[in-house]
């Protein structure tokens, strides 16, 4: 406190403000600082990990329920027993789903009610949650398959220019001179040449970038049935895709040319494949003009 009224304006701003004066006489103005304690109740909770299932868990649910679980338990004991598996982007696109095909956990899969001594016990029929994807049968499939899909799905690449062929060298002065050839015998030649089938002659030279997978026929397939809504239920992976004639492992061409293609019917479990004959298609490669390779 002070004995008397301040007397001047520095006084009155020195009365006013008696904490903001520095060591060095100056006058700068105090700033208020709000401090908060730490506190994890604001931090995100996190949601987990999708996963789906690859066989039935009960108070989970059934097989190919699609949801979300702690990541340690799928890290821990899913996964590792193959009872589950991730679901990536990679994954959500192969199996033709979205984002809106997630579901919720069902706790009441598996549990059953525990009946009085004075009834007889049944068999507690199991009613499968919502988010379980329903496939279409394997006969439909067959059908909608043969009818919805064309004869033959034409795929465009850019193929590779063959290099130029390497100029002969010339021949020494003292070798002996070539002999020639008859007119008739490099006219046959040339119509037999002309006469070979185009496709041996793209196999042999008519490389293109890139390649033609089996992904990339289950995605064309998929995209020609999406609008029928049948159809776009149908279970095809890229393993149902065979070449026909071409070794069992290829999963992929890396020429121009055209190859019969089988479509594998799966089973009504989705997990194997069922007894109907494959539905056989042509897979053709062209080369693509400017701008329009895929």
């Amino acid at each position: 406190m002070t004995s008397r009224w301040p007397t001047c304006l520095a006084c009155l701003r020195r009365v006013a403000q008696p904490l903001s004066i520095g060591r060095g006489g100056g006058n700068p103005p105090m700033a208020v600082v709000q401090s908060r304690a730490a506190s994890g109740s604001l931090r995100p909770r996190d949601q987990g990990v999708v996963v789906r299932l690859l066989e039935d868990i009960p108070k989970f649910g059934r097989k190919e329920a699609i949801f979300r679980v702690e990541r340690g338990r799928m890290r821990n004991e899913w996964y590792p027993r193959k009872k589950a598996e991730y679901m990536t982007a990679t994954r959500f696109q192969e199996l033709g789903l979205t984002r809106d095909d997630i579901g919720d956990r069902d706790r009441g899969y598996g549990s059953f009610m525990t009946l009085p001594d004075d009834q007889p016990s049944a068999e507690p029929e199991l009613v499968a949650p919502s988010n379980v994807l329903r496939h279409t049968s394997p006969e439909k499939s067959h059908t909608l398959l043969t009818t919805l899909v064309p004869e033959t799905l034409t795929f465009y690449r850019k193929p590779i220019q063959a290099s130029p062929p390497a100029a002969p060298a010339p021949e020494p002065s003292n070798a002996a001179p070539a002999h020639s050839v008859s007119p008739l015998i490099a006219s046959a030649s040339a119509i037999a040449q002309a006469q070979e089938p185009v496709e041996t002659q793209q196999h042999k030279e008519q490389g293109i970038f890139g390649s033609v997978s089996t992904i990339d026929i289950v995605n064309q397939i998929k995209a020609l049935l999406v609008s029928d809504p049948e159809a776009s239920r149908i279970f095809l992976e890229p393993g149902h895709i065979r070449f026909v004639g071409l070794d069992e492992n290829t999963h992929r061409v890396k020429t121009l040319g055209r190859w019969e293609v089988d479509i594998l019917i799966a089973g009504s479990g989705s997990a194997a494949l069922s007894n109907l004959e494959p539905v056989r298609k042509i897979v053709e490669i062209l080369p693509a003009a400017d701008g329009k390779a895929e």
